[in-house]
């Protein structure tokens, strides 16, 4: 804590007149432009990492980067990542979600770990509120990737995203780069998009093609950040050599 003390005191000495200037600018206009899911790991800046600012985005961060998908709730029993896209996609109007996974993702090894019976037991889950989030929300992203491993980890995987009918094809680590629980954080990533989409309160919006998802994937150890392609249906890593073409995917797929 003391850290932090310390650390608000150079930001009154340093940066805080400038934020105090973007805070003006933006105060009674704000266009926030993306609402953007990642997760709560210490090591994930995310407006550092997309080199955005004040007002920009909507971040809401979890264990896993997990939302939801609304069957788990009925009536007015909900939890704050729906409410967070009903804040940011219909009262704010904001066009784009963004889910943001990660490598060496502690809530993604421990999702891996939850194939072990007894791991994943009752008793052991209502000891540990970890293992029941992510029991409850992520085991669709487990049994989507034991599927996939256990039929070789060769052939694609194929998801649902804006609709039902609107489906894509996902090719994981096609090169074998990335450990298995670095591939499970890549499947649970594209599996967010299909949970995103079955709320209801966003359906005719994704139906008229004027909300999109999308899909990104941080390496932290390399720095590297991957865009999910679907035209190439592959994480492609976001550099000199393919941001002009992601870009004019996003433009045609998108705009």
């Amino acid at each position: 804590m003391e850290r932090i003390l310390r650390g608000i005191m150079r930001y009154r000495n340093t940066t805080r007149e400038q934020m105090v200037k973007e805070f003006q600018k933006v105060r009674d206009h704000p266009e926030p432009k993306a609402v953007f899911f990642t997760c709560m790991d210490s090591r994930m800046i995310p407006t550092r990492y997309t080199d955005t600012h004040v007002g920009d985005m909507f971040v809401v961060r979890n264990a896993g980067n997990v939302i939801p998908n609304a069957q788990h709730f009925q009536d007015e029993y909900f939890s704050c990542e729906p409410a967070a896209l009903e804040l940011g996609c219909v009262i704010n109007d904001i066009r784009h979600i963004i889910v943001c996974g990660h490598s060496d993702c502690k809530a993604m090894n421990l999702l891996y770990k939850l194939e072990d019976e007894e791991y994943s037991s009752q008793r052991n889950r209502r000891l540990s509120p970890l293992r029941s989030w992510m029991w409850t929300h992520a085991n669709s992203s487990l049994e989507h990737f034991k599927a996939w491993r256990n039929a070789g980890m060769q052939g694609p995987l194929i998801f649902s995203s804006e609709t039902p009918l609107r489906r894509f094809v996902a090719y994981i680590d096609p090169e074998n780069k990335f450990a298995l629980e670095d591939k499970l954080s890549q499947i649970n990533t594209l599996q967010q998009l299909s949970n995103v989409a079955s709320y209801g309160f966003l359906k005719p919006r994704l139906e008229s093609h004027d909300l999109h998802i999308h899909a990104l994937w941080f390496d932290i150890y390399t720095g590297d950040i991957y865009y999910f392609s679907r035209g190439a249906k592959r994480f492609v890593p976001i550099d000199e050599t393919s941001v002009e073409r992601l870009t004019a995917e996003v433009r045609r797929y998108y705009s």
